[in-house]
């Protein structure tokens, strides 16, 4: 994972107040108001929250990266529009149980999206949201969210550095993180899959490393600029090159 930086960019014009996002936002307060509480996934719609120019802004904002495993559509299969703070319901653990109202008034919310490959998405972080404490879980639009403690890795307001670190290609909770400890496996970070190309990337920078160490400009260059955040991996190459990125 990397800090992702939305600051430099407007909200796409159909998540604004009088767009289609704005006006999906009021109806769903609306329901909520009138005694809805079990919303479903057809009570959203996809062709706002997914709309091209929301999901273009996020491959632009992510560097065409999942938020999540730093992989660009992996198995060659497109990726989702993700919903940090899930918009239906939520689950604290494994137990399968789905907690409703999930955060509804969010669905259209900018900063609650972001662009995340289908294994990541659908296959482990799904509904996931665990909190450190539950008494502060806001439940609806009344709630402060300011006042919850999420025990996974939030892709813009936290650095994910100061979680997740690792050795070789397997990711491991820096300092003994709760946080980090939950991400990598709620966001199935540590996926066999996953590792495998983690690895096969890492190899030959394994190789290269002595190299650059040694002085050779182009090696060095070479490290310095897989460091970014804009490539592959690079908080794995980070964390295994320090002094070379």
């Amino acid at each position: 994972m990397v800090k992702i930086d939305k600051s430099k960019v407007n909200i796409p014009a159909i998540l604004g107040v009088e767009g289609k996002g704005g006006v999906a936002t009021k109806e769903l307060i609306e329901l909520y108001e009138n005694g809805k509480r079990d919303f479903k996934t057809t009570d959203f719609s996809s062709k706002i929250y997914g709309d091209k120019t929301v999901k273009a802004l996020l491959l632009g904002i992510q560097h065409g990266k999942c938020c999540f495993c730093e992989q660009k559509r992996p198995c060659g299969r497109e990726g989702d529009v993700e919903h940090f703070r899930p918009k239906t319901g939520f689950q604290i653990d494994n137990s399968n149980v789905l907690v409703k109202p999930g955060y509804y008034w969010l669905a259209y919310d900018f900063d609650n999206l972001f662009y995340a490959c289908k294994v990541c998405n659908q296959e482990y972080k799904k509904n996931f949201f665990p909190l450190a404490d539950e008494t502060k879980r806001a439940y609806s639009h009344h709630n402060d969210l300011r006042l919850e403690e999420c025990l996974i890795v939030h892709p813009e307001f936290d650095n994910p550095e100061d979680h997740i670190e690792f050795v070789a290609e397997i990711a491991k909770p820096k300092n003994n993180s709760l946080k980090g400890k939950t991400t990598i496996e709620l966001a199935g970070l540590n996926d066999n899959r996953l590792a495998d190309e983690r690895l096969k990337y890492l190899k030959p920078l394994l190789i290269l490393a002595p190299f650059a160490r040694e002085g050779n400009q182009e090696s060095q260059e070479h490290f310095k600029e897989i460091g970014k955040k804009e490539h592959l991996f690079s908080l794995m190459v980070r964390c295994n090159f320090p002094d070379l990125v």
